[in-house]
């Protein structure tokens, strides 16, 4: 097994071949009983009902003012499901829905923590040769309660409590591994929202860009499903997801950057974005140094402030782009 030490070196690997990450910011809760999908379709997003075993989707669970409160995918087992969410979410995920299953038959087991992801072109035939199941869009590749193959917009994850075991399988066999933080890299870069950073109980789903993957718009009611109505219906949101790509030189742009060339630091997350004319133009939340695509960042900025403009968080000036970054 060959480990990849270097980001930079991962990101070229990862775009040539195929390459494994473990992911400790991953944790899988298992649901069981007869009335899982039951349960599932009256409290979040998506329409459940019908799901069968094998589907995979995803969801939010929202306040009742519509404001996300948790967000998870969903894998249907031959008895019950399997979600997977972030690590540090997933404790108050498992106690939401452990609150309100008393009128159905649902356990809600304890999250298991950790995950892999697999990126790159050859990653179907590491998947294949390994005897695993190669997913394709809107079903998981169930390999039984403990592991479960999900597809996403930059790869495949695998989840579960056997997930880590079967990542090293995939490792023994000639799959290099990428080091940890370059997950944080590729999601950024691909414009994913994160809980704790993008994701944020101040957040709409429609402000993430999370309505078309994440929210049913035609089922019936659950918690903040009147907001999510009214604001799609009316286009009210006043901000929006986006990119941040930040000014490499000091000497472009606003005259204010003469104090933040290449060498200054990069704003911590939560700083507030401000437009040239000094107007308040968004926050951004997530912020990485990426080994091709230079300093990026993800950020909540106004509708009003269009595509190419330049804003400025702290010392750092920065263009307002559309996601994602490639």
């Amino acid at each position: 097994m060959h480990a990849l030490t270097s980001p930079s070196d991962a990101l070229e690997a990862a775009t040539e071949r195929v390459v494994a990450l473990d992911r400790p910011d991953l944790s899988t809760i298992a649901l069981s009983g007869t009335d899982v999908l039951r349960y599932l379709h009256a409290v979040c997003t998506q329409h459940t009902l019908d799901l069968a075993p094998g589907d995979a989707t995803q969801a939010l669970l929202l306040s009742p003012k519509g404001k996300i409160e948790f967000a998870f995918r969903l894998a249907v087992l031959d008895q019950g499901a399997l979600l997977d969410t972030e690590a540090e979410a997933a404790p108050g995920l498992a106690e939401r829905l452990a609150r309100f299953v008393f009128r159905y038959d649902v356990g809600v087991g304890r999250p298991v923590q950790g995950g892999a992801t697999l990126l790159g072109p050859g990653t179907d035939a590491a998947l294949a040769a390994a005897g695993l199941p190669v997913p394709v869009a809107g079903r998981a590749g169930v390999v039984g309660p403990d592991l479960v193959v999900q597809r996403t917009p930059v790869g495949v994850d695998l989840v579960g409590p056997a997930a880590v075991a079967a990542a090293a399988g995939l490792e023994r066999a000639g799959v290099e591994r990428a080091p940890a933080g370059l997950w944080e890299l590729v999601r950024v870069e691909h414009g994913l929202p994160r809980a704790g950073r993008e994701l944020t109980d101040d957040v709409l789903a429609e402000e993430a860009g999370l309505l078309g993957s994440h929210v049913h718009l035609d089922k019936g009611c659950y918690p903040g499903q009147e907001t999510v109505a009214r604001v799609h219906n009316l286009g009210q949101v006043q901000r929006r997801l986006a990119g941040l790509r930040f000014e490499p030189s000091a000497d472009r742009g606003l005259d204010s950057r003469r104090s933040g060339g290449a060498g200054a630091a990069l704003p911590a997350p939560r700083t507030d974005l401000v437009t040239d004319d000094g107007r308040r133009a968004g926050q951004l939340r997530s912020v990485v140094d990426h080994p091709r695509l230079g300093p990026i960042g993800l950020a909540y900025v106004r509708r009003v402030v269009e595509d190419g403009r330049l804003v400025r968080a702290g010392d750092r000036v920065a263009t307002v782009v559309d996601l994602p970054f490639s």
